[in-house]
């Protein structure tokens, strides 16, 4: 079987720089290929032509080699591929998502998402990529927490459950093996009326799969978004689920206003 790879989409500013730092310290924790990307062609039908098309293209190799060398710098061992893309950022993000194991960008937080990520441009990407999105804050790059989140090797990855008579099988999957991996204790977090106890019966299942995670269940009452914004304040990592073609509020106010990095799962 082909392993796939971790992808960031980097454009050399800040925030693109915290995404391919994040992925790839995920893509060497995974054992993985990180797959640099830079979509160097229209973002807009309406933009006037470029000629100097050759000019773009140089560019994006010598600003995907510079991120490459910087990365190999701390991970000398990492398996890194650059490809520069003449789609433009949305279409070569939403492309690569197709055949990649996850798809990392970059966000200013408080704000639109930045770089690849401009203005309306950003909820459609995360809101139609193929594979899981992270979304990392230009502050704290790393994915064992940072600036941007927590530091430390207890910080929790945090995962969002809404339903809990149906809980999402791609939303846990994902969170238990980021806290497996992380070797970190991973809080279901889910705001309703139901108890700790109904939390803990919704996972089950993925607690025998993955005995090595510590997993704590939290019911909270209240509305979803400051619920999940208090459980993540601390976290390596939050992670939500989303199901249609949209970044609902939920999804929306963490990639705003959480600290940690968010990851955004598809489901059917």
């Amino acid at each position: 079987m082909t392993l796939l790879p971790v992808t960031a989409g980097v454009d050399g500013s800040a925030e693109g720089s915290a995404a391919a730092h994040w992925a790839a310290e995920e893509a060497v924790r995974r054992g993985l290929r990180l797959r640099l990307v830079h979509g160097w062609g229209l973002a807009s039908p309406l933009e006037p032509v470029v000629d100097r098309a050759s000019d773009e293209q140089r560019r994006a190799q010598r600003l995907l080699r510079e991120a490459q060398d910087t990365l190999l710098n701390r991970h000398p061992r990492l398996n890194v591929s650059l490809e520069a893309m003449a789609d433009g950022p949305r279409t070569a993000l939403l492309d690569v998502s197709h055949d990649s194991e996850l798809l990392v960008l970059g966000s200013r937080g408080l704000g639109p998402l930045a770089g690849f990520l401009l203005g309306s441009v950003s909820g459609h990407i995360v809101g139609n990529t193929a594979c899981p999105v992270v979304v990392v804050r230009s502050s704290g790059g790393t994915a064992d927490g940072g600036p941007g989140g927590a530091t430390g090797g207890e910080a929790e990855v945090v995962v969002g459950l809404k339903h809990l008579d149906r809980p999402d099988e791609a939303l846990l999957e994902f969170a238990f093996t980021a806290a497996a991996g992380r070797r970190v204790p991973l809080r279901v977090v889910h705001a309703g009326e139901e108890h700790d106890t109904e939390v803990g019966a919704a996972v089950a299942r993925w607690r025998t799969a993955h005995p090595q995670v510590v997993v704590v269940e939290t019911a909270v009452a209240g509305s979803a978004s400051p619920v999940l914004l208090a459980a993540a304040a601390d976290a390596a990592l939050v992670v939500v689920g989303r199901g249609s073609s949209r970044v609902g509020p939920v999804v929306h106010g963490l990639l705003h206003h959480a600290h940690s990095p968010v990851a955004v799962v598809p489901h059917g």
